[in-house]
């Protein structure tokens, strides 16, 4: 599977058959369980990378009368204080054995976009900056709490192997290892 999709053409996104709704009514039983565990991932990587050098967590501010879904853990990279780019720290963490996303492709820079209507990378300098650093991060129901401090380990390590260090010390890994545990 390519790292990234594309939009090649316009078209409408229809991807539920009837078979497929009638399995997922038998899921809403779960959603409860899902969304508690999903909050409680959620809530101990926010913890894991609030002050982590290189990662920056995108707050969700609470809203009264509304839940979220939690489905999709996203980091900002701060490229100025990583020696490496987005595809340098998801293959380290990879190495790491754990895996990661990309989301997401701003939408100008899709092929579709890009041939109909010239857009390029520049055009949007907002949307490039946010769609060059996002990567997201393993968050599922499935996820115990020892895979998410698994995936906590695997960032931290990485993050503080590639920090850009202005006095020419390079991080302390295993200390920041340890706070992240």
């Amino acid at each position: 599977r390519a790292p990234q999709a594309e939009v090649l053409e316009p078209g409408y996104k229809y991807n539920m058959t009837d078979v497929q709704a009638s399995l997922g009514l038998h899921q809403l039983a779960r959603l409860e369980h899902s969304l508690t565990v999903r909050e409680r991932i959620w809530a101990m990587y926010d913890d894991a990378f609030a002050d982590l050098e290189g990662v920056t967590v995108r707050r969700i501010p609470p809203d009264p009368g509304s839940r979220h879904a939690r489905h999709l853990y996203t980091v900002a990279l701060d490229l100025e204080h990583l020696e490496c780019d987005r595809m340098g720290f998801i293959a380290a963490v990879s190495a790491e054995n754990v895996g990661t996303g990309i989301h997401f492709l701003p939408v100008h820079l899709h092929r579709h976009y890009r041939t109909t209507y010239g857009t390029k990378r520049g055009d949007y300098p907002n949307a490039d900056r946010i769609g060059h650093r996002t990567v997201s991060l393993p968050l599922s129901a499935s996820m115990s709490e020892d895979d998410a401090r698994d995936v906590i380990a695997a960032v931290t390590k990485v993050a503080c192997r590639y920090a850009r260090s202005e006095s020419g010390d390079g991080p302390d890994v295993e200390s920041a290892m340890r706070e992240a545990a």
